[in-house]
Order: C-alpha cells, then structure tokens, then sequence
C-alpha cells in the first residue's frame, strides 16, 4: 500500500528521515533516507517527499498532493535535486513502514 501524507501535521521533527536510512544502512543519517523533508522559507511551511520506485516524486504540500513524473521539472526543482540521487521507497518491504511507524504527528500512514 502507498505510504499517505498529510502534510499540514507535519511538524518538521525529520524521525521519518532518520528511520528511513537506519532500516536501509543501520545509520541515522537523513541523506540515506527514501523521504526528504522540504522547508520552504518563503511560504514558511514543511512539505514531504518521497522517491517512488520509477524514479518519480510525490510532493506534499500544504496546498496538497502532487506526482511529479521523472524528468518533469516544477517550481521546486533544486529542492527536489537531493532526494532524486537517493534510492526508492520500498515501503519497507512489505513490513508497515518505518517512517509512518514513528511519525508522531501521525503526518504519514499507510494507504
């Protein structure tokens, strides 16, 4: 199942990077991570985002929700950059999710 956003309870607290990259190389460290989490100063908001396995990003935004296609540019194109070198969400391998697991805000579930 698809992991879900709601990104208007996003805090910011960045546990669904670091649980991410321990359950993929058993280091805390969020550039490990499948999730990446945005901070636009400009808007003052904290989105999501997740690199699906094609290569393709889901966008969390207040505003909601977007699918950008691989090679499709949008407004955030150099704040997407670093989550397209990392590897793709396995959604844990069929295990439910790390990153919803420990979601506090309860931003992130399993759809």
């Amino acid at each position: 199942m698809p992991i879900r956003i709601e990104v208007l309870r996003c805090m910011g607290c960045g546990l669904c990077e670091l649980a991410c990259s321990y359950r993929r190389e058993k280091v805390f460290t969020a550039m490990r991570s499948s999730i990446m989490l945005h901070l636009d100063d400009k808007r003052n908001y904290f989105g999501v985002m997740i690199k699906l396995p094609n290569d393709d990003l889901v966008l969390g935004r207040p505003e909601g929700l977007e699918v950008q296609l691989a090679g499709q540019s949008s407004e955030d194109g150099a704040g997407a950059k670093p989550i397209l070198l990392r590897e793709a969400c396995d959604e844990c391998a069929g295990d439910r999710p790390h990153c919803v697991a420990i979601c506090p805000a309860e931003c992130l579930s399993q759809g």
